[in-house]
């Protein structure tokens, strides 16, 4: 019996002691009110964890503060605030995939418990998650230490629950980071506070033009903060310059009121923009974590022994750079590398890099990523000697295209494939130095080293009979230390012609590992983006990168680049059945060459080549308002179809309704060409013109010359090209602005419009002080300006064809023929836009039967200054 009530008082004491953990772990047990009240605890019941935090509070240690860093690696950290619904966060991930890009989520702790799948979903992508405090309240800089705890506490404890892990960093909503709150965050198990002040949501940019000059815009070590939900507050805008922020919401074009589903499909979009754009920039981009290492707080340091920390290139997926640090396996990089240890090179030793660093007085060399060049060609470049098999498809690919491309060597690959670069200069081929240092740690070598490698590579190569005056340093990497180092070592005389090179095209990234070269190309040069390649474009080629396991791979992407977007180009076709356009392809037979060739090839008044940009246009002379009222009357070429509504009576009886040009008699046609488009269609209408040897007027859209508009395709060289022919060229505005727009943003368009075509064009007998008005619309006030900023003539015309929406070139032809005026001047509008697919060729048919004397006595075809003062 004794035995008995033993066991049973063994089982009653264990079912007493589950019992009682049990409760522990599940209820929470409250006699505050001088009675036992039991409940149940929730699984995210963080009680105990504000306990100890407040204990904490006392110790009065502080989390490190992460922001901006400061750099010279060319990186940003991507950071996403809040949640969206499953499926766009999915397409948000997979998106982030694809360009092989790690970021970072802030996630309240609320919007996690409601579906912990979607946090699940982030952290098996390999994102980090942080915590976004407990309902992303704003202004947490006003409430208690102890409110501060509990509400970082509790989003702690459920992100952990979820994620298994302890969210480490906190980024809190509007808030101003004090002493209390780092304290606070620091008791509750955040060990980092995150501050940014790059902001974006869903609202922020209207098409990817802005996306991308938002990005080209964005400092190194910037941390980039994608808003999930909601738009930009006050505080959100940052400190930076107006042109560094994204377009303010109000003016997203996408109103307040869009439906939750409409919203959604507009952060997919602008995440997509944001990807793009760091993709064809070359940026790397790494976890917020990352920047931790970096600084402390209120003291933002530059990045230290990168070759050991994170931002190693080893260390970073990046879908601009290959996850392959070395050339060839390790084993052989070790061997190579004692070999070339253990010489000694007392050349270099005589020479006082130093000095020649002082004496070049910190100036840096420009980096070419493309050619200012009129010359119908641009260049291919490489890098990566180890995978023979890649090289050898490579080298036939290029000989049967006959093609020449630049290979940039390392002093490794100089010793150790001696062969493979003779076999590559039997092929017509250029090598270029490639300097010693490959990997991210040349960002952190000092001036003096990088000066040392570049003249080591270039004895090396000289020694072989190898001459060259290009380097381009690791991957394309550019910095200041990369530039100053280059600009001193010109000072030697054998090296007083080199050039810093990177490229503006590269499409062996990691987002494309295994797939074919058709999606590649299709998905790297999208026709929405991509009509062509450009004159003076440089396109970098990987050679020995691990991402295809068919050696063809590459060499088959660049027989479809060179034939897709060099030999031919693209255009919209319009399809009047479905009243849309089909894409359809036109010559355009542009040639790769090295980049010695684009180098020493000089623009002549015989010969197109390499120019320079302006740096100071000179601006035209501005004039009163009331002189612009009198010019109304005398200087504008108008259209019997424009709406005068705000003019007066007696100006609109003053002002011109006919469109044409007082030529004294004569029948005259001036043929004008508005907006701007990619090289196939523009080069199409100059050959129609050189063809039968006449010269026409353009009005183009600025923009899309400037090399400062961080816009994706600018494109001065094919603005010079008109200019080089000995056509006209005028205003259509910088950015197509209409004239009813408001006073003072046009009057900054016209302006702008006129200096940038002046800093491309302005030493060519070219530019004329001329503009036509975009879609022909007129305002008084409008007109006036575009008076007011300098301009002569506003120009509208008599016949308006309307080519892009033309169903033949015939159509075009007639339409043009019908609407002729004897013995005037008749001003006929075309467009040079990608859906002008028949308007070369309608042009083409015009001149040839004008020759023929098909509409009765002979059009004189001229530009308008032949006839308008310049």
């Amino acid at each position: 019996m004794n035995k008995k009530r033993i066991i049973v008082t063994i089982i009653i004491l264990s079912a007493s002691i589950f019992t009682g953990i049990f409760v522990y772990k599940n209820y929470s047990v409250n006699t505050s009110s001088g009675e036992i009240v039991i409940s149940k605890k929730s699984n995210y019941d963080a009680s105990e964890e504000i306990k100890k935090a407040l204990n904490l509070l006392n110790s009065n240690k502080k989390a490190d503060f992460i922001t901006n860093v400061d750099t010279s690696s060319n990186i940003v950290a991507l950071s996403f605030e809040g949640l969206s619904d499953k499926d766009t966060m999915n397409k948000i991930i997979h998106m982030l995939d694809e360009h092989g890009i790690k970021a970072t989520f802030f996630i309240p702790g609320i919007k996690a418990a409601e579906d912990p799948s979607i946090v699940k979903m982030i952290q098996k992508g390999g994102h980090d998650i942080g915590s976004g405090t407990l309902s992303w309240t704003k202004n947490m800089d006003k409430l208690s230490s102890k409110d501060l705890v509990t509400d970082f506490c509790r989003s702690n404890k459920i992100l952990k629950s979820i994620t298994g892990k302890d969210p480490v960093l906190l980024k809190c909503n509007s808030t101003v980071y004090n002493d209390n709150i780092l304290t606070a965050a620091y008791a509750s198990g955040n060990k980092y506070v995150v501050n940014s002040n790059h902001y974006l949501s869903y609202q922020s940019f209207k098409n990817y033009d802005q996306a991308y000059g938002y990005v080209k815009n964005l400092e190194k070590g910037t941390i980039i903060s994608i808003k999930l939900e909601g738009v930009l507050d006050s505080t959100e805008y940052g400190e930076k310059r107006a042109e560094e922020k994204p377009a303010i919401d109000k003016q997203a074009g996408i109103n307040e009121g869009k439906n939750k589903e409409e919203k959604e499909v507009a952060i997919t979009q602008i995440v997509e923009w944001i990807l793009k754009s760091i993709d064809e920039q070359n940026k790397t981009v790494v976890k917020v974590s990352d920047f931790s290492s970096a600084q402390k707080y209120n003291k933002p340091q530059k990045i230290k022994n990168v070759s050991n920390n994170k931002y190693s290139k080893s260390n970073i997926s990046n879908n601009n750079q290959v996850e392959k640090n070395t050339l060839g396996n390790k084993e052989e990089n070790k061997e190579a590398n004692n070999e070339t240890n253990k010489e000694t090179n007392n050349d270099i030793d005589s020479i006082n890099f130093k000095e020649l660093i002082e004496k070049n007085n910190k100036k840096q060399a420009p980096v070419v990523s493309e050619f200012y060049t009129t010359e119908k060609s641009l260049a291919y470049t490489f890098r990566g000697l180890s995978n023979e098999a890649s090289l050898d498809k490579v080298l036939d690919t290029l000989e049967k295209l006959n093609a020449k491309g630049t290979f940039f060597v390392t002093k490794e690959e100089i010793l150790k494939y001696p062969d493979r670069i003779n076999k590559i200069l039997s092929k017509g081929h250029e090598i270029g130095n490639g300097g010693i240092t490959t990997n991210l740690t040349l960002l952190n070598k000092s001036t003096e080293e990088i000066c040392k490698e570049i003249y080591e590579v270039d004895k090396l190569l000289k020694e072989k009979g190898i001459t060259t005056n290009a380097y381009m340093a690791g991957y394309g990497y550019v910095d200041p230390q990369i530039q100053e180092a280059l600009s001193a070592i010109t000072s030697i005389p054998s090296l007083k012609n080199y050039e810093l090179f990177t490229y503006t095209k590269a499409p062996i990234v990691n987002k494309y590992k295994g797939m074919s070269a058709e999606d590649i190309v299709s998905d790297y040069f999208n026709i929405n983006s991509y009509v062509s390649l450009r004159k003076g474009e440089i396109v970098y080629f990987r050679l020995d990168s691990n991402l295809f396991k068919n050696e063809d791979a590459i060499a088959n992407i660049i027989e479809l680049v060179t034939k897709n977007y060099v030999q031919n180009g693209y255009i919209n076709k319009y399809n009047e059945k479905l009243k849309s356009y089909d894409l359809a392809q036109k010559p355009l037979g542009y040639s790769v060459v090295t980049l010695d060739n684009l180098q020493k090839t000089i623009e002549t008044s015989s010969q197109f080549g390499r120019y320079n940009i302006i740096s100071n246009p000179i601006p035209m002379k501005e004039r009163t308002y009331e002189e612009a009222l009198g010019m109304m009357k005398t200087n504008y070429i108008g259209n019997e179809y424009i709406d005068l509504s705000d003019f007066s009576e007696e100006e609109k009886l003053s002002i011109d309704k006919s469109g044409t040009i007082d030529t004294k008699g004569e029948n005259v046609i001036f043929f004008s060409f508005d907006d701007w488009g990619g090289d196939p269609v523009i080069n199409e209408i100059l050959d129609v013109l050189n063809k039968h040897n006449v010269k026409a007027t353009f009005f183009v859209i600025s923009k899309y010359a400037d090399i400062n508009s961080g816009i994706s395709n600018a494109n001065p060289n094919l603005l010079r090209t008109i200019a080089l022919n000995g056509n006209d060229i005028g205003s259509h505005n910088y950015n197509h602005e209409l004239l009813g727009v408001d006073r003072k943003e046009l009057e900054v368009s016209l302006i702008k419009s006129y200096n940038v075509m002046d800093s491309v064009i302005g030493d060519l007998d070219s530019l004329r002080p001329y503009f036509r008005p975009p879609t022909l619309l007129l305002r008084k006030e409008g007109l006036a300006a575009v008076y007011e900023s300098g301009y002569k003539y506003t120009i509208s015309g008599n016949i308006t064809t309307h080519d892009y929406e033309r169903n033949s070139a015939q159509d075009i032809v007639d339409y043009i023929k019908d609407g002729l005026v004897k013995n005037k001047g008749n001003v006929i509008v075309m467009h040079m836009n990608d859906q002008a697919y028949y308007t070369a060729e309608a042009l083409d048919i015009f001149l040839t039967n004008n020759e023929k004397g098909l509409y009765g006595e002979k059009y004189k075809i001229a530009k308008l200054s032949d006839y308008l003062e310049k």
